[in-house]
């Protein structure tokens, strides 16, 4: 019997509140720790230690929940390194259907940096556990059900960015360039692969505005989405969104407190035109 897995493991675009308030647009933005995510290549331009952790549930389904932990760390001449655990499961009540676990180390490195100008590249190497509950068995709960086991692979996501007089900016980002799939033989699926170019202009100081085309490979629908970020004061940053196919908005904000965003809190929701919003929390700190 040949089991179809389909696209089981998740590709979430709005991994983090900041992703989530800014409708999935951060592709060219400025680099933080969930670069990792988005666009491994805005690491390089990260001068300090940063760490970051948050989570919330998926489409609002609390029966969905998601969590991120994320870490930089410049390394002198050699860019900066990040590490980061993902984590999605899938409950029935107070079991766990399935569970995705996913571990990546990331790498971003200028390749060009002068007073006008700056271009960067990064990767992420991720490795990903898919772990299956119980079949349903004859009671139906799972109780007397079989283990169905768990699925590894690989997977590798390659970014650039470049900035000009820190006015324009440009993203590029690919995931699963190497193709990573799961299953064997007929039952093989190849992951999600997906391209994020975007660009971002900041037209005064302190707000940027953002345009990202999204589309997955494979597919001929495109996403448009569009950011604005506006830094209110120093301790105040408003987000906004919104994409096309479906329609969705994005809301949120940054608290910063103490001396250069020490510590923040985020908050994003995103909006959808079927589903409940959904809502993430971040927390940041930065040595």
């Amino acid at each position: 019997m040949a089991t179809s897995y389909g696209q089981a493991v998740s590709d979430q675009t709005y991994m983090g509140a900041e992703a989530t308030a800014l409708a999935g647009a951060i592709v060219s933005q400025q680099g933080s720790s969930e670069s990792i995510f988005h666009n491994p290549a805005g690491l390089a331009g990260l001068d300090a230690i940063q760490f970051s952790a948050g989570g919330g549930n998926l489409y609002g389904f609390n029966w969905l929940p998601a969590y991120h932990l994320s870490g930089v760390l410049p390394l002198p001449g050699m860019g900066t390194m990040g590490i980061a655990v993902q984590q999605f499961e899938t409950k029935h009540g107070d079991k766990v259907l399935s569970s995705e676990q996913t571990f990546s180390i990331a790498q971003g490195f200028n390749l060009q940096q002068d007073k006008n100008s700056h271009l960067a590249m990064g990767f992420t190497a991720n490795f990903i556990q898919w772990n299956l509950g119980k079949s349903a068995g004859v009671s139906g709960d799972g109780s007397d059900g079989f283990e169905l086991g768990s699925l590894n692979s690989f997977t590798i996501d390659l970014g650039i960015r470049a900035s000009l007089r820190e006015k324009y900016q440009f993203g590029a980002f690919i995931k699963n360039i190497n193709s990573g799939a799961i299953g064997k033989g007929m039952s093989r699926q190849v992951l999600p692969k997906r391209i994020n170019v975007g660009i971002t202009y900041e037209p005064i100081p302190n707000l940027t505005t953002s345009i990202v085309a999204e589309r997955l490979l494979g597919r001929e629908d495109l996403q448009i989405k569009g950011a604005m970020r506006y830094r209110l004061n120093p301790f105040l940053d408003l987000y906004s969104g919104a994409q096309s196919n479906p329609s969705r908005l994005g809301f949120g904000f940054k608290l910063s407190i103490g001396e250069l965003d020490g510590l923040t809190f985020t908050y994003g929701l995103l909006t959808h035109p079927v589903l409940p919003l959904m809502q993430q929390v971040s927390i940041g700190f930065k040595l």
